[in-house]
């Protein structure tokens, strides 16, 4: 479930540039979008260009098999010197082409470097998060210590000139630590625990890795394995000083989502640690995320960042905390996990809220003829739920299968939800039409 987005609220659609010289009116929320939009860039060009590149690598093999044997046969039949003296010199820029083939590794290649992206987009975005934060409370500035001589100082035009230099190398002193000593920094900053998470072992393991791609093409290091070891992450094998880790497709997607969910609880953690008054704030944002990832069907990330605002000391409202409670619901019934979705709902008592939450209670619990009833009492416009929600909210996805929700859907609207769902759909057309003429 998701409210209407305050004014400077994006969600996973909007694009917004950054820059590490974070102007005041640039919010927490737009980093943290910027930077997830950065992580689905990244998740896209696997998809789309490694599997390319694993095609072309397949077909270009066919090709150089087929010709390399239409050649080995001119030689076989072919009387004709000069005819024969062309088929050799096909067969050498064949057997060229093959042996350049074998030794390339196209897919390996964009992997890697994809994977090594993932960590810059995350380096600068502890960058914009640090520029944010000192902006909106300027009292950060007062845990800064670093020397500047009175020359440069007597050099800029202002005191807010002299902040912004002071604290873009403060930036970059950080940017420049290893990942854990970023935390270990941010954490004596900010006076606040940031590696207390499950998946804190992981992360660096990753880390680590990213660090072996960058500077030695993944070759296991002491200092991997020590690394790895003082945090408590647990190796499946464990691989010995001088091996060559790979990548892969299940890992290369498990760092997407890990990185996802570090990004986002450090950023709230934080933002709501030097700005306490912005609780409302970053509730909305970190509600909206979750629905983004609902409506991308991205169960994963979902559940994880439910289960993390679930667990917050502070909540704004109950109505929120609802709202978070129901979106994780949502993702764990997509992935069958029916049972566990009614135990996230029932830690609560839905009889005495509003008709909203009550419609999304029984939907959830599949008590689709209770569901069809809620509909009319929430009638055309409730207090969370219009008639787009029908549409295009995730909570609605199976029972928009159902009689009882068309049934309801016409008996509060007038008119079947096809008819509507026909005009929306002419709507979506028309922009995709201008889009075209940009």
């Amino acid at each position: 479930m998701a409210k209407d987005k305050p004014e400077n609220q994006s969600d996973l659609d909007d694009e917004k540039v950054v820059d590490n010289n974070i102007e005041e009116h640039f919010s927490v929320s737009t980093v943290i979008d910027n930077f997830l939009h950065r992580v689905l860039d990244i998740e896209d060009c696997a998809k789309e260009f490694i599997s390319t590149a694993r095609k072309n690598y397949r077909d270009n093999a066919k090709r150089l098999n087929s010709e390399l044997t239409e050649y080995q046969n001119i030689l076989d039949i072919e009387e004709d010197p000069d005819k024969r003296l062309i088929g050799v010199r096909k067969i050498r820029k064949c057997v060229r082409e093959i042996d350049r083939h074998i030794k390339s590794a196209p897919m390996e290649v964009l992997e890697k470097s994809l994977f090594i992206s993932l960590f810059a987009a995350f380096d600068k975005y502890i960058g914009d998060l640090i520029a944010v934060l000192y902006n909106k409370n300027p009292e950060l500035y007062k845990n800064i210590n670093r020397e500047m001589p009175l020359s440069e100082i007597l050099s800029y035009e202002s005191i807010d000139a002299i902040r912004e230099v002071i604290l873009d190398k403060e930036i970059e002193t950080i940017r420049r630590k290893g990942y854990m000593d970023q935390f270990s920094e941010l954490e004596k900053k900010f006076s606040i625990k940031l590696t207390k998470f499950d998946n804190w072992p992981e992360f660096i393991e990753r880390t680590q890795r990213r660090n072996l791609f960058t500077h030695c093409d993944g070759i296991v290091s002491k200092q991997y394995l020590d690394v790895c070891k003082s945090v408590g992450f647990n190796f499946e094998r464990e691989p010995e000083i001088g091996d060559q880790l790979k990548i892969g497709s299940k890992y290369f997607f498990g760092s997407c989502y890990l990185i996802t969910e570090v990004a986002v609880m450090l950023g709230q953690t934080l933002w709501r640690k030097t700005t306490p008054k912005d609780i409302k704030e970053c509730d909305q944002n970190l509600n909206l995320l979750i629905f983004d990832f609902l409506h991308m069907e991205a169960w994963g990330k979902a559940i994880s960042l439910s289960k993390f605002a679930l667990n917050l000391p502070d909540i704004s409202n109950d109505q929120m905390e609802r709202m978070f409670s129901v979106n994780y619901a949502i993702a764990l019934k997509a992935i069958n996990k029916g049972n566990a979705a009614k135990n996230v709902l029932d830690k609560k008592d839905w009889s005495a809220t509003s008709y909203d939450f009550r419609l999304a209670y029984s939907v959830l619990c599949e008590d689709y003829e209770v569901a069809g009833k809620l509909m009319n009492k929430v009638g055309k416009e409730g207090e969370l739920i219009s008639e787009i929600a029908y549409h295009d909210w995730p909570l609605f996805r199976e029972f928009r299968d159902r009689v009882e929700f068309f049934e309801n859907y016409e008996s509060v609207y007038g008119y079947k939800y096809s008819l509507k769902l026909s005009s929306i759909a002419e709507e979506k057309k028309a922009e995709v039409s201008e889009s075209q003429d940009i």
